[in-house]
């Protein structure tokens, strides 16, 4: 149970401050009108996640070799990760707003209303949430496979209370 819980608690937040960044930026630059399609690019994330669980458990491997393949998977996951944060975390945020102000100026365009800026800022949501739910999908049936479900629900649902108990607020 304690490994779901910190597996959904790091990935949880990880996808919160994604989150986070583009609603403070959004709020920022006067283009409030887009925070819908930030929520739409979360729950369409949400959803593909579900999706992949769904076909994780399908799959049901309960051998060893299943959970080597997919602890190897999540590592290769997560190296590659922390090699790009090695490389570009000084200049991250930056980056993150410059990209996300070239999406609400809908570029060349210059229309911040324009279904280009929309679908920006939908795509940039739902790929920066989505690979964390892939993550969690993937750490999740590792260790699901030596941990009962039950304990794995209870660590996830462990996550969600702790962190909508704690009032947090974007």
């Amino acid at each position: 149970m304690l490994e779901s819980f910190v597996i959904t608690l790091r990935e949880g937040i990880e996808a919160a401050l994604a989150v986070a960044i583009v609603l403070a930026y959004l709020k920022k630059s006067g283009s409030d009108h887009l925070n819908t399609w930030v929520y739409r690019g979360l729950w369409a994330a949400l959803v593909v996640s579900a999706l992949g669980a769904v076909v994780a458990h399908r799959l049901a491997m309960d051998t060893d070799a299943y959970e080597g393949y997919f602890m190897v998977l999540g590592a290769i996951v997560v190296a590659s990760m922390v090699y790009w944060m090695w490389r570009s975390a000084r200049g991250l945020k930056g980056e993150i707003e410059d990209r996300l102000g070239q999406l609400v100026t809908g570029g060349a365009a210059g229309d911040p209303s324009s279904r280009r800026a929309a679908f920006g800022i939908f795509l940039f949501v739902f790929l920066m949430v989505g690979r964390e739910g892939i993550e969690t999908v993937l750490f999740l049936s590792a260790v699901s496979l030596n941990t009962t479900a039950i304990l794995n629900f209870a660590g996830g649902i462990l996550f969600f209370t702790f962190h909508t108990g704690c009032g947090s607020e974007v």
